[in-house]
């Protein structure tokens, strides 16, 4: 009796374990591919929540006496909120683009203006409108990698 695999054991063996293998790269390819499109998705949301506590924060503390001004158009809009406190009036949010990559940027008391986003996202809209009935409102809303996110603050005296 000889010992050893016929050439066609052989072959069939060679087949199943391409198989096996073939099957394991796909799944370990599926697995980082998912892996990364949820960290850009993880990220999107991160940035677009802190955008709308920002803007919460700045929409907070209007001083009453002035009315917001929003200027611009579409998805280009900006905003100068007066504050109570002064030292920090006016807060002007706006949507600049600095290399081909636009940013969510805020000012504060005239100063330099600051990116609240950063290049990981794309913004691509930005638009504020004042809600009318009691009480007034302006409703805030920033588009992040197509995402929405909005807040709306009423305005009461």
């Amino acid at each position: 009796m000889k010992k050893g695999f016929t050439l066609i054991e052989v072959i069939i063996y060679i087949g199943l374990f391409s198989l096996l293998l073939g099957t394991a790269f796909v799944s370990v390819y599926q697995l980082i591919d998912s892996s990364a499109k949820l960290s850009v998705k993880s990220t999107a949301e991160e940035e677009g929540n802190f955008a709308m506590r920002k803007l919460n924060w700045a929409l907070s503390s209007i001083d009453l006496s002035t009315t917001p001004t929003i200027s611009g158009s579409d998805c280009t809009q900006s905003i100068s909120i007066n504050k109570v406190d002064t030292s920090i009036s006016p807060v002007v949010f706006r949507l600049n683009t600095v290399g081909g990559i636009n940013y969510l940027e805020i000012q504060k008391n005239g100063g330099t203006f600051y990116p609240i986003t950063t290049s990981n996202v794309t913004v691509s809209c930005l638009k504020f409108s004042k809600t009318t009935g009691s009480p007034a409102g302006i409703t805030s809303t920033v588009t992040i990698n197509g995402v929405d996110f909005s807040v709306t603050k009423y305005i009461r005296k």
